[in-house]
């Protein structure tokens, strides 16, 4: 069972895990308007620019998936 405050801090990682993975899905939609354009437009980004892009939803990844075990770490003092 978790605490009030151990719900409130699992809360606010989700959103924040959330919010990373939306700001990495905004960054990738300009090269996906990009590739879907017709042909005189500036080429795709290089692949390593591409890979910095996807950080942001891998770090919200992996928040999404450890932010129980975070929420419960960070509020074990509160009760």
């Amino acid at each position: 069972m978790l605490t009030p405050y151990a719900k409130a801090a699992l809360f606010v990682l989700r959103l924040a895990a959330c919010g990373l993975i939306l700001l990495s899905l905004g960054l990738y939609a300009t090269d996906l308007f990009l590739y879907l354009s017709p042909e005189p437009h500036r080429p795709i980004s290089c692949p390593s620019v591409l890979a910095l892009k996807a950080v942001p939803a891998l770090v919200g990844a992996a928040l999404l998936g450890k932010s129980k075990g975070i929420a419960i770490y960070l509020t074990k003092d509160l009760d």
